[in-house]
C-alpha cells in the first residue's frame, strides 16, 4: 500500500506543471494520495500504541503471575508454621490432661516419668503466643486492587482471612496475659524455679503441696481450654488457607 501512494506521488510531482491551476483528473488523485498519506500516519499511530498496549498488558501478567506465586508460598509457610504450632500446643495440653489425672488419682508418691510430667506442665504452662504473620505484607497490592482485578472472590476471602488473623491475635494476646496472671498468683507460689543449676529442672514442686491445691488445679484447666480452643481456630485456619492455595492454583493454570 505504501508503495502504491509513493508512486501516485512521484507521478503527481513528474507530471504536475510548476505553475498553473491543477486538472480536475490530476487534483483527485494528489487528493486521494494526501488521504493515503493521512491514512497510514494513523494506522501508525494504531499500531504502535496497540503495541504498547500489549506489551503493558504481558508486563502486568508477568508480573500478576509472580504476585500468586508469592502468595502461594506466603500461605504455605503460613499452613506449615500453624501445623507445627498445633502440633506443639497439643503436646503442652497432654502433658497438662497427664498431670491433672494424676492429681485425681489421688496417691502421694510418683515414678520419675510422672514427675517430669508434671514439671514439662508447668514449665510450658503461660506458652501462649499469636499466629506469626505479617497481615500487613500486602498492603500495596490490596490497595493497587491487584487481588481484586485477578479474582475478586479470592480478594474478598484472602481479606477475610487476614481480618480473621488480625482478630485471632489480638484475643490471643488478651488470653495470654490472663495466663501470665495466673502463673503469677496461682502457680508461682506453689513451685520451685530454678535458672542457676542448668542440670535440673527449671521447675519443680513438693507434689504432697500441691496435689491438693485447687488454684493449680484450676490454673492448669484454664490453659487447657485456652489452648484447645486455638487449637481449634489454628486447624480452621490452615484449612483457609488450604482453600486459598487451590484458588490461587486456579488462577494461575488459566494464565497459562
Amino acid at each position: 500500500m505504501i508503495k502504491f501512494f509513493r508512486k501516485i506521488r512521484q507521478k503527481l510531482l513528474t507530471e504536475n506543471p510548476p505553475t498553473g491551476a491543477w486538472p480536475a483528473g490530476k487534483f483527485s488523485k494528489y487528493l486521494i494520495y494526501a488521504i493515503g498519506e493521512i491514512f497510514l500516519v494513523v494506522i501508525g499511530i494504531l499500531i504502535a500504541f496497540s503495541i504498547d498496549n500489549w506489551s503493558d498488558l504481558k508486563k502486568t501478567h508477568i508480573q500478576d503471575i509472580e504476585f500468586l506465586n508469592n502468595l502461594k508460598v506466603e500461605l504455605t509457610v503460613d499452613i506449615s508454621s500453624l501445623s507445627d504450632r498445633k502440633s506443639h500446643y497439643q503436646r503442652i495440653n497432654d502433658n497438662i490432661k497427664n498431670t491433672i489425672k494424676l492429681f485425681d488419682r489421688g496417691t502421694q508418691s510418683l515414678t520419675p516419668d510422672e514427675h517430669q510430667e508434671i514439671v514439662l506442665a508447668l514449665s510450658q504452662f503461660q506458652m501462649f503466643s499469636p499466629i506469626d504473620k505479617n497481615v500487613n505484607r500486602n498492603d500495596i497490592f490490596i490497595a493497587q486492587g491487584t487481588i481484586d482485578r485477578i479474582d475478586k472472590e479470592l480478594n474478598r476471602k484472602f481479606l477475610k482471612y487476614l481480618q480473621e488473623t488480625i482478630e485471632i491475635n489480638a484475643a490471643i494476646t488478651k488470653l495470654g496475659e490472663t495466663l501470665q496472671q495466673l502463673e503469677i498468683h496461682q502457680i508461682h507460689p506453689n513451685v520451685d524455679y530454678n535458672y542457676i543449676d542448668p542440670e535440673e529442672n527449671k521447675v519443680d514442686f513438693n507434689f504432697k503441696e500441691i496435689l491438693n491445691k485447687r488454684d493449680v488445679r484450676n490454673a492448669l484447666q484454664r490453659s487447657f481450654g485456652y489452648r484447645r480452643g486455638y487449637i481449634e481456630i489454628m486447624s480452621e485456619k490452615i484449612e483457609e488457607a488450604e482453600k486459598l492455595i487451590t484458588m490461587i492454583d486456579n488462577n494461575l493454570a488459566g494464565s497459562d
